[in-house]
């Protein structure tokens, strides 16, 4: 039953967030109304998907700390929820950012803006494949050969 809530709660929640953004995002009044270069439909797209992944942070958090009594094969790749959830999170916000940011970067800036986020997709990359190396792979290596011996 707590699987249900989890998902009724931040699930929804992303779903809603994430349909008003392109909804929104899509009406002429906001297409055509502008605050100098910026377009009040890029804004709204912002904070619609930057909701959406700020909800999905704290949903992931939320399961890292009180995983569902119905998702107990989770239980062994829970320290990966996060990193997992912040590569995602840093990929996708290279997008969402440019939506504010685009119509005020040079092309110095942009490459800036670049790097800043090659940096930190690959800064993720290691966390994720650091919290495999040392926390999940000797639980599952665990899980594995307590089955063997069952087995047996």
């Amino acid at each position: 039953m707590k699987a249900r809530k989890w998902m009724m709660e931040y699930g929804v929640a992303i779903v809603l967030t994430f349909l008003f953004a392109v909804i929104l995002g899509h009406i002429p009044l906001f297409h055509d109304t502008t605050i100098g270069k910026l377009h009040a439909s890029d804004l709204v797209q912002f904070i619609g998907y930057g909701g959406v992944l700020v909800i999905a942070w704290f949903g992931a958090r939320q399961l890292t700390s009180e995983p569902p009594d119905d998702w107990k094969w989770l239980m062994p790749y829970r320290a990966l929820i996060l990193p997992v959830t912040a590569l995602a999170i840093v990929a996708i916000s290279y997008g969402v950012l440019l939506y504010v940011f685009d119509p005020f970067l040079s092309k110095t800036g942009k490459g800036i803006y670049n790097w800043i986020f090659i940096a930190a997709i690959v800064a993720s990359s290691a966390w994720l494949i650091l919290s495999w190396v040392q926390k999940c792979a000797p639980l599952v290596a665990a899980m594995d050969s307590r089955k063997l011996r069952k087995a047996a």
